[in-house]
Parts: structure tokens; C-alpha cells; sequence
């Protein structure tokens, strides 16, 4: 159990004096949880400052953002040209890109460079990450250009709010959403072949490596075997949140499995069906948005819901390709690295890279290395003591609020501290609208996701793009971070599933099991008992 924290209770170390003077804000929705040393130097630092907008410094290991005042952005509508332009740059100049580095990482045989090599494959890698910094800017921004023109243009032509306006795009899937299907898919093939199904039901609890080993045992269950693999070359690089040490799926595919098993409690349940009635609300959406419009009211929104939908996978696409896949795949030229000190006497486990400064990790390559494994020992402790206290929102410079009443929700980070003055109700973001009743299943991490069972209303921090599964087979979601242009608020709408985002306190004041009803178009979520 976490406990509140004071400033004073939180002891700051400041690189630039200077950066004292500015406020840095604590980041929940992206790195909720301690970060070790080497993920904050080569996976989230470089990352962020690629955006040229945005810096991170880390303080008792929480991740904290400083974001300057942004000029306000020009009058009038964007050009339609320039979100279409970007969709272009999108499939045809930074898919290409990010695939070179992606292939780097994977095909790349790093045991057999020496320590120099090594070492300069550390200053590569950091260098990737601030290209795909400034790449995922590129590519986010004509989404989010294309999303604010849509709503933009629905509140003028007919006064809807921001769920009309995106509803008038959902259904058309992404990399997150084929990712679910994937897995249903599986099940379905496990399903069909006895062998295979009999063994993924009696060994739910044993680990992922003894569940594939006993599948590869049954000949009659090697389809689903050389199905799963496929599945995680493709889509196992990825972990459940932003933490270059956590494991992957393809190194421990629990989380898959677990799902495969989700969609076998679900005979019934048909995922293309699914998809295809989403798509069918959106055109009756569309048709019934259109109906109310003068011709050329119509023509002009046509053209930007054809805009819209140009970039409209690009929030989940950009996560899949850049944040996912190249932000994970360099953990096999660092856990080589670490293995190389291991042998060497200077580290006592591999894993212990990670909680190495970039700088200690590559002197130690070239042979500067006394003392390592006692200073990532103490780290590690130092980081789970750390784990049970809750940071201060806010570090540095005290902050200044300025927002008014009249101004417009964090449509990305949403608005926090709504509260309701009803008994057993809790308020937040309307996300996704419907409304979903179930038990409570309040998760932690993704790790836990062996516990979440058909019906059961999600409940935790944040979610991250290899969280989309469990919303296929989920009655409603319910987050303590995020707007309705999260990746949570994009993700329950593609499945047509009531979200409430940005309810203070969630996981705390829901009691794991406790039956909720979720209001995704009014934002509010009810305990029922």
C-alpha cells in the first residue's frame, strides 16, 4: 500500500541547478511506477527529447516532464491538405524508417562484436531513440490535427460534442485492435483441436515456458504452437507499460496465453462480427449526422471526416511500430551486454544492467567496472522502497494554474479531480459512451491480467496499447488517467465499449470484485454495493 508523500519527504537531486527553477510534473498515464536507471538514459530520455518540445528528469526514480508554455496555436481551420500530407509521410516515409531500425535491433548478432562494438551500438541506440522521438511527433501530429478538425467542425455544424464528432470515425482498426484478433483467432484454433485446448485450460497457472513446452509435446497441437510463434514475432515485442526491464511477450508470453483462455470462456463471441457492427454504427452515425446538414454544410464535413479517417490508426500504428517494437527490441543488445559483464565478474545477473547509468554501463564495456554489482544492488533495493510511496504531483517550480472555467478539457491527459456530490458515484471523462455493468477486476499491471474474466469491468491506473485484448472480452473500463483522445478513449471506442477515464483515485476507492455500473456517455461510475 502506497502511501501520500509531502515534497519535503521527497529529497530532490538537481543535475542543472537551473532546472530546479521549473516545473516538472509527475506523468502517470505513461510511467505510473519507479523506472530503473538504464530504461529512464536509453528508452524514455532520448525518447522525449526527440520531441523538441518536452524534458524528463528523474527524482528517487519517478519519471517527472517539464512541457513549456506553447504559444497559442493559429485561427481557423487546418488545411485538410496537411493532415492528408501527413498520412502520406505516415505510410510511405516513416513506417520504412522505423522498420530499418526495427530489423536492426532483431537480426543484428550483437554476441559476436567486441566491447568497443558494443558500446557504439549504445551510442546508436541512443541516437534511434531521439530520431524516433522526433518520428512519433511527426506522425501523432496530423492525428491529432485530424481529430481536432473533426471536432471542431461538428461542434460548428451541429452543436455535437466530442464523442458525436469521433464516433463518426470509429471502426476502422488499427494495429492494436488486429493484435486482439489475432488472439481470438488462436482461441479459435484451439478450440478446434482438443489437445490443444485441454492444455491451455489445466495449466493456467503454471508459467508461460511450461505451458509451450507441454503444447510442443502434443503433435496434434503443433498448429496452434506455429500459430502462436507467428503471433509473437509479430506483435510480442511489447510490454504493458513504458519500462525498458520489464520482460516481452515473446520473452514471456503469459499475457497472450492468458487472453487465448479469456476467448475460450466466450464461445459465442465473434470478433469480425464485433468489428463489422462498429463499422455499421459509424455509417448510421454518418448517415444520420448528414441528414441534418445543408448540402454544402455536408460537402465540407465529408471532407474532413475523409481527413479524419486518413489518420485515424495512427495513435494505436505509431505505438505498434515506434513505441512498442523499436522501443523494446534493443533489450537484446543490453541484456547482451549484461551478459557479458556477468561472465566478466562485474555484474552478479544480467538483469543488473538495467540498473546501470548509460555511462557506468558503457565505461564498464571498456573495462572501468569496480564496484557495479554492489551499486546495482543498492539500487534495486533503493527502487523498492521507493515503489511504495506515492510521488508528489508536482516537483521544482510551483505551478501555475491557468486554466478558467470557459476553457476546454486535456483531451489527451484529460481533466482530473471531477468529483460528484452523489453517494457511490465517481465522475470522470466520459470516454467511449454505453453503459457497462460487472464485477470490478482492479489491476495493478498487466501482469495480473490472468485474473480479468469475461464481463469484468476494468479498473487500473492506465493502459498502454498491449492492453487492448482484454477490452474485447471486458463489459466496461473505468482509468485514472487519460482524455478522450487517450489511447484508452481510442481503444474502447474501436470496441464499442463504455469508458470512463481520468476517475481519481479508481483502484483505490473500487474494491476488486464490487459490482459498477460504468456511464461512458455521461462519465460517471457507480459502486453498487
Amino acid at each position: 500500500m502506497t502511501t501520500e508523500t509531502k515534497v519535503t519527504e521527497f529529497p530532490l537531486h538537481w543535475e542543472n541547478p537551473a532546472a530546479a527553477n521549473l516545473t516538472w510534473r509527475f506523468d502517470p498515464m505513461h510511467t505510473p511506477d519507479v523506472t530503473t536507471p538504464l530504461s529512464f538514459d536509453l528508452y524514455m530520455e532520448p525518447f522525449i527529447r526527440g520531441f523538441g518540445m518536452l524534458r524528463l528528469c528523474q527524482q528517487n526514480y519517478y519519471v517527472y516532464m517539464h512541457q513549456p508554455a506553447m504559444p497559442p496555436s493559429a485561427p481557423g481551420p487546418v488545411p485538410l491538405d496537411a493532415i492528408h500530407a501527413g498520412a502520406r509521410r505516415w505510410r510511405e516515409e516513416i513506417i520504412p524508417e522505423v522498420r530499418a531500425f526495427d530489423q536492426h535491433f532483431l537480426t543484428t548478432d550483437f554476441d559476436s562484436m567486441s566491447a568497443e562494438e558494443l558500446a557504439a551500438e549504445l551510442d546508436r541506440l541512443a541516437d534511434v531513440r531521439v530520431r524516433c522521438g522526433q518520428l512519433h511527433t511527426m506522425a501523432t501530429l496530423p492525428w491529432w490535427m485530424g481529430m481536432m478538425s473533426l471536432i471542431e467542425t461538428v461542434r460548428e455544424l451541429t452543436g455535437g460534442d466530442d464523442l458525436a464528432a469521433l464516433r463518426l470515425v470509429q471502426g476502422y482498426g488499427n494495429k492494436s485492435v488486429e493484435a486482439g484478433e489475432r488472439l481470438w483467432q488462436l482461441s479459435r484454433l484451439a478450440e478446434s483441436i482438443p489437445e490443444a485446448r485441454d492444455k491451455l485450460l489445466a495449466l493456467a497457472d503454471a508459467p508461460a515456458d511450461k505451458q509451450l513446452a507441454a503444447l510442443a509435446e502434443k503433435p496434434a497441437a503443433q498448429p496452434f504452437v506455429e500459430e502462436f510463434r507467428s503471433f509473437l514475432d509479430e506483435f510480442g515485442w511489447r510490454s504493458g507499460l513504458f519500462e525498458f526491464s520489464a520482460l516481452t511477450w515473446c520473452e514471456d508470453p503469459a499475457v497472450p496465453l492468458d487472453q487465448i483462455r479469456a476467448f475460450l470462456a466466450m464461445p459465442d463471441y465473434d470478433f469480425p462480427a464485433e468489428q463489422r457492427k462498429q463499422a455499421e454504427e459509424r455509417e448510421r452515425y454518418v448517415s444520420e449526422t448528414m441528414e441534418r446538414l445543408e448540402p454544402d454544410q455536408r460537402n465540407r464535413l465529408q471532407a474532413v471526416i475523409e481527413a479524419a479517417v486518413d489518420v485515424a490508426s495512427i495513435l494505436e500504428d505509431h505505438n505498434y511500430y515506434i513505441d512498442q517494437r523499436v522501443g523494446v527490441l534493443p533489450r537484446r543488445l543490453v541484456l547482451d551486454a549484461g551478459r557479458r559483464l556477468t561472465s566478466a565478474g562485474t555484474l552478479d545477473d544480467a538483469t543488473d544492467v538495467f540498473y546501470l547509468r548509460r555511462d557506468e554501463l558503457r565505461s564498464a564495456l571498456l573495462g572501468s567496472s569496480e564496484g557495479l554489482a554492489a551499486l546495482a544492488e543498492d539500487r534495486r533495493k533503493e527502487m523498492a522502497r521507493w515503489a511504495q510511496v506515492r510521488p508528489p504531483q508536482t516537483v521544482g517550480a510551483p505551478p501555475v494554474e491557468t486554466a478558467t472555467e470557459d476553457e476546454d478539457p486535456d483531451r489527451f491527459w484529460g481533466t482530473h479531480k471531477l468529483r460528484s456530490d452523489r453517494p457511490g458515484e465517481l465522475k470522470g471523462n466520459g470516454a467511449s459512451a454505453g453503459v457497462g455493468r460487472g464485477p470490478a477486476r482492479v489491476l495493478a499491471t498487466l501482469n495480473e491480467a490472468g485474473r480479468f474474466q469475461p464481463g469484468d469491468v476494468l479498473v487500473t491506473r492506465t493502459t498502454m496499447p498491449p492492453w487492448t485484448p482484454l477490452f474485447a472480452v471486458a463489459s466496461a473500463v473505468v482509468t485514472e488517467t487519460g482524455g478522450i483522445l487517450s489511447h484508452a478513449a481510442v481503444t474502447a471506442r474501436e470496441y464499442g465499449l463504455p469508458a470512463v477515464l481520468c476517475v481519481e483515485n479508481a483502484t483505490r476507492l473500487i474494491r476488486d470484485g464490487q459490482p459498477v455500473e460504468v456511464d461512458g456517455s455521461n462519465g460517471t461510475v457507480q459502486i453498487l454495493s
